[in-house]
């Protein structure tokens, strides 16, 4: 039987295109309300989708000029709406305390019953500016990223597993002997744990980071996917799953994807970036996805216009998956980790008092 394919679907906006909003079908200052994001969420979610993920930047974009919600918000909004669906949101790491996107991440966790990941992105310099942060660049940024990841690693462990007690008898909620603290100082920032929330539902919730975001040494304890753009790319063996960027337009009943582009580049010019471009027919895009699925461990979808790249991709390209048994959807209850066949990571600091990880 073959192997169920991850899909991921990012929900930011009105799609990848910068005049995708024009396009929408949603007024745009309804863009940003819970009722669309909510409706896209149960559409992936019934569709099969693996997970969805959310963009994020502290900088105007000009795909989405009525503004810009907090992606960790939004990805919490929908952990108590959806029940098998994994959430993604980008938090970046060269402007945000290390201890509170830790805390984030795994409250998202615990809401959504270990369906948890995180995006860890760097930022632009003028991100940094924006908060009065030393701007950092190139390998310097890459490698504070790495440091940060790191540690919300070590104070997702700082609870062990069964730290969390609720003795009402003694009125004690928890075991401190099974609380560790994590001691942290780059220069640059430090942090000291244990961390404020229990250990998360998958002990690690899954963190995916850009190719290009990741230190030269590497991915080594640091990411569980890693994004990129170039579908020729190959996992290691051990290393993190490889999950390919794609940005797609398919053919409408209206027009070619050829066409909805031209006239989307007509009003906003879309900026080649570092992701794969695809356009074309539904069932061709199921063909190439299904190429894909023999090299690489997963993709992530991004949508030239979502309310009609979506709609397309539900009546054309998802029916093909299914067929080639390549779309099959999380099982109710199950985390992000296992549905993307993790193992869930041994607690650290486990070994110290005895407990089982």
């Amino acid at each position: 039987m073959p192997t169920p394919f991850p899909l991921l679907l990012d929900v930011d906006g009105g799609g990848w295109h910068p005049a995708a909003w024009r396009r929408s079908r949603t007024a745009p200052e309804a863009v940003l309300t819970g009722a669309r994001l909510r409706g896209f969420a149960v559409t992936a979610q019934a569709q099969g989708l693996t997970a969805l993920t959310f963009e994020d930047s502290p900088l105007p974009d000009a795909r989405n000029p009525v503004g810009h919600l907090d992606a960790v918000q939004r990805a919490a909004f929908l952990a108590g709406t959806t029940e098998a669906i994994g959430l993604l949101p980008v938090a970046a790491t060269t402007h945000s305390e290390p201890f509170h996107l830790a805390a984030q991440i795994a409250s998202l966790d615990h809401s959504s019953a270990g369906r948890a990941g995180w995006i860890a992105s760097t930022s632009p310099p003028a991100a940094a500016r924006a908060v009065d942060l030393p701007v950092l660049t190139g390998e310097d940024a890459r490698t504070e990223l790495a440091d940060v990841v790191r540690t919300a690693r070590a104070l997702w462990d700082s609870w062990e597993d069964d730290a969390v007690v609720r003795d009402v008898a003694t009125g004690r909620y928890v075991d401190r002997d099974r609380l560790h603290a994590v001691d942290v100082d780059t220069g640059r920032w430090s942090v000291r744990g244990p961390l404020t929330v229990p250990r998360p539902p998958q002990g690690q919730p899954v963190v995916a980071v850009r190719a290009q975001d990741l230190p030269a040494a590497g991915a080594d304890g640091v990411a569980d996917l890693v994004l990129t753009g170039d579908p020729a790319a190959r996992r290691t063996a051990g290393g993190p799953l490889v999950v390919v960027e794609v940005e797609f337009a398919l053919d409408t009943d209206a027009a070619p994807a050829a066409e909805r582009i031209a006239a989307l580049d007509a009003d906003a010019p879309a900026p080649r970036g570092e992701r794969v471009r695809w356009s074309g027919s539904g069932e061709g895009f199921a063909r190439f996805l299904q190429d894909l699925a023999g090299r690489v461990d997963g993709v992530r979808l991004h949508a030239a216009v979502l309310d009609e790249d979506l709609r397309q991709l539900v009546r054309t390209t998802l029916p093909a998956l299914r067929v080639a048994r390549l779309l099959q959807p999380p099982p109710s209850g199950s985390t992000l980790r296992s549905t993307l066949g993790l193992p869930r990571p041994v607690n650290r600091f486990s070994t110290l008092s005895g407990s089982p990880a």
